[in-house]
């Protein structure tokens, strides 16, 4: 298993406010994941690639400017995806980085809605593939990291009016409910 709270505290420093709300965001989302990850028979490799990848998505927002986060880098909040991909990366872990750059939204990106969006993103599809990508981007969702509401799980009703805007993204999150549940 990798020691993922070495990763953690390496970028993020234990003793700052950054740290609290990263490792409960991480933490609630990470414990979901696995719920959902053993609801649909996954084998111990994948649940500890899940566990492993949950614990690590959010790496990057220690690299933007967050002040609600207690982040002070020089990104902007939706960079964390690419600084993520970018640590996780530089530490030997591609798949996990995968995670990191795709876990936005329901599922990713695609290159077209970065574009027509003029998202500080490369031009390039960040979608998510492998089930366990999946599992980590539709986990995230549940979760906030606002420090108000850290421990507060969202609701399915609440989800799907933010998701609105996005039908694309409301279509995904309806079916991966069915599929997922929560």
């Amino acid at each position: 298993m990798l020691a993922y709270f070495e990763i953690i505290q390496k970028y993020i420093p234990p003793t700052s406010e950054a740290y609290r709300v990263y490792v409960v965001h991480v933490s609630l989302v990470t414990h979901l994941a696995l719920k959902i990850a053993r609801s649909q028979g996954l084998s111990t490799k994948q649940l500890e690639f899940i566990e492993e990848a949950a614990m690590l998505h959010d790496i990057g927002i220690i690299r933007t400017n967050s002040p609600s986060m207690h982040c002070y880098g020089d990104q902007p909040y939706l960079a964390h995806l690419i600084e993520g991909k970018n640590i996780l990366n530089n530490e030997g872990l591609p798949l996990h980085a995968r995670v990191a750059s795709n876990h936005v939204g329901v599922g990713g990106l695609s290159k077209n809605e970065i574009i027509k969006q003029n998202l500080p993103l490369p031009h390039e599809d960040i979608l998510c593939e492998s089930i366990e990508e999946k599992i980590i981007s539709y986990a995230d969702l549940w979760y906030s990291k606002n420090p108000q509401k850290l421990w507060q799980k969202a609701t399915r009703e609440g989800l799907k009016s933010k998701l609105k805007k996005r039908p694309s993204s409301l279509s995904r999150f309806n079916e991966w409910y069915v599929t997922f549940g929560e």
